[in-house]
Order: C-alpha cells, then structure tokens, then sequence
C-alpha cells in the first residue's frame, strides 16, 4: 500500500492535497468549477480534488481541453482539503456535503 500524499497548511495543519486555479481564494467569489460534486466528508485520492473559477471555465470552453495555453492561464496552484472546501463554501453560497 502506498503512503498517502499530505500537504501542510498554516491554517488547517496536516491535511489532504487539492488543486485550484490561480483566480481562486479564501475572500473573493469568482466562481467554482469542478469535475465531479465533492464531498467534504469524503477523503479523495492525491489528484482527485481540483477547482477552477469563471474566468478559467471560459478559457477552457473556448479551447475545448485542459492544454499549455488553458493550464497557462490557471497557473494550478496546491492547497489543503480543507481550504478547497472553504472556497468552494464562499463561491457556491453554502457549505458543500
């Protein structure tokens, strides 16, 4: 069994890795996409939790596919889980799960 990926946050501690365009954030709506509906109850594997905002979702439909120019302008960045869940809670108006 292999050892699963952790990620230290200054606010949150040892937690889970997830990935979020550059646009998203803990104070500002800019909305939130992701592939799948998660759950903040469940524990998802390392390159499972991944978000982008408007701006991203337009790059990528005028694109048609995650590609050097669209991850370009996402510019992925890594947080915790619980940050993940954090923005996703500000962007959509309500605690997920």
């Amino acid at each position: 069994m292999s050892e699963e990926k952790r990620v230290e946050c200054s606010t949150h501690g040892t937690r889970y890795p997830a990935y979020i365009c550059q646009h998203l954030n803990l104070h500002t709506r800019v909305g939130f996409y992701e592939p799948f509906a998660s759950d903040p109850s469940v524990t998802y594997s390392d390159d499972e939790l991944n978000a982008w905002c408007d701006a991203c979702d337009e790059v990528l439909l005028r694109i048609g596919e995650w590609n050097d120019e669209s991850e370009a302008f996402a510019k992925i960045k890594l947080v915790c889980d619980a940050c993940y869940f954090d923005m996703k809670e500000l962007n959509l108006g309500y605690r997920a799960g």
